[in-house]
């Protein structure tokens, strides 16, 4: 299966499975950029349990590097939309 292929199927599953699209990706429970990443990394079959089996390692550092991910890059939720509107005019 070429990559495309790959891809493609793992936004089908994300869509239909667990109702991910670009319009509510914000409303899932991952507080950020790194809890995406493993979740597609996982569709793909790369899995912090994978990683170190395959590299013999004790521990490959993936959770401390989804929660720096988290933090710099997290979901905001939009619970106050007054809020939201003086985050925007303050850019």
């Amino acid at each position: 299966m070429d990559v495309k292929a790959k891809i493609d199927e793992v936004v089908e599953h994300l869509e239909k499975e667990e109702d991910v699209r670009l319009d509510n990706f914000h409303l899932k429970d991952s507080e950020g950029l790194g809890d995406t990443l493993q979740k597609v990394f996982a569709r793909f079959g790369l899995t912090e349990e994978g990683i170190k089996e395959a590299t013999g390692m004790r521990w490959c550092g993936c959770n401390k590097r989804r929660q720096f991910l988290n933090r710099i890059f997290p979901y905001r939720k939009n619970s106050d939309p007054q809020k939201e509107e003086e985050r925007k005019d303050e850019q």
